[in-house]
């Protein structure tokens, strides 16, 4: 089959080949997927820079998510058939024509269902879900910010986020990303190219008047985001882009500690929470509980309750394009790379 695999660390447009290597195979509880379409997701652009610690050594397939059929069945599997059109995670390896995965990392889709979607609901639809359905509670009129909220993730949360009767603020960088969120029904928008966020949230709802966080940022990010945490806050952190453009070492530790360094004692006094998600560690140790991250999402798609942004779908032959589109945050939602029919 062919792959494309990242062969060397550096710019989009010369780090990937497209080469023939061994179609893997499927154990007992697994299950083969001919790949239509593969999702690019941020943690890609840290792999293809060096600078993810749970990326393969190269030359490596990446690749968390795809959208295909079921073409094969390891001998214990019972959630999935031939046939089966199917979203799917993977754990890494998702950059190819053959995908391998956990039964419980699949969910089947209607076949009218574009890529983009399929995609969006499958590594950014299981994150909003954990982070908004599974870890952190939201309680009607509760006051939220979103970092990214025009994003893949960012913009399921402030759907969900909306469901549960909650006053939403999103993050994002230009105006054009203004009237995504708030067609999405944001009630609130904090834009960064109009100064600092945090400001602009106190000048509307005061200090400490923050009472769930999600941040896909990192760095002074969080840090600002908890000293702004009132009573019973929390902060849900489930990314670290803020780090992206860390190119050396003391840049790194410079990164880390804009963070911040915390001792549970004052979250304890004032009953807040900071919580990390890593769906890689989800997946590895709670299959099931990743398995019902995934259906939710679906079935709300399904009942037409939750729409993923359009996203764009790029050729294999321009996978560089698409790697430097998700960098820059040119597309709105999930970019999507098309194997050729």
């Amino acid at each position: 089959m062919r792959a494309a695999v990242l062969v060397r660390i550096g710019k989009a447009s010369n780090a990937f080949e497209i080469r023939e290597i061994n179609t893997p195979e499927v154990s007992d509880n697994f299950i083969g997927i001919q790949v239509e379409s593969f999702g690019l997701n941020f943690a890609d652009v840290m792999a293809r820079k060096g600078k993810y610690r749970d990326a393969p050594p190269m030359p490596s397939v990446l690749g968390y998510d795809v959208c295909g059929r079921v073409t094969a069945v390891g001998k214990k599997v019972t959630r999935h058939k031939i046939g089966d059109r199917v979203t799917a995670l993977t754990r890494f390896g998702g950059y190819a024509e053959f995908a391998v995965t956990d039964e419980r990392a699949a969910v089947r889709i209607a076949e009218d269902t574009p890529a983009t979607a399929a995609l969006a609901l499958a590594t950014q639809g299981a994150t909003a879900w954990y982070c908004a359905e599974e870890v952190c509670k939201i309680y009607p009129c509760e006051r939220i910010i979103i970092t990214a909220a025009a994003g893949g993730v960012g913009s399921l949360l402030v759907q969900m986020a909306k469901m549960h009767h909650a006053k939403v603020y999103g993050i994002v960088s230009s105006e054009s990303k203004e009237q995504v969120i708030r067609a999405l029904g944001a009630d609130g928008v904090l834009n960064r190219s109009k100064g600092d966020v945090f400001e602009q949230y106190q000048a509307l709802e005061g200090k400490k008047a923050l009472d769930v966080m999600f941040d896909s940022a990192g760095g002074s990010y969080v840090k600002k985001g908890i000293k702004n945490l009132a009573p019973g806050g929390r902060m849900v952190c489930y990314g670290g882009s803020q780090g992206a453009n860390a190119n050396n070492i003391f840049s790194f530790i410079k990164f880390a500690l804009s963070f911040g360094i915390y001792h549970p004692a004052p979250l304890l006094m004032s009953s807040q929470a900071l919580i990390g998600v890593n769906m890689l560690r989800l997946a590895d140790h709670k299959a099931d509980v990743l398995q019902q991250c995934m259906e939710g999402p679906i079935r709300l798609f399904n009942e037409g309750k939750l729409i993923p942004l359009a996203g764009k779908e790029f050729p294999i032959e321009k996978l560089g394009e698409a790697h430097d589109a998700i960098e820059q945050g040119k597309v709105p939602g999930k970019i999507a790379v098309r194997w050729n029919d």
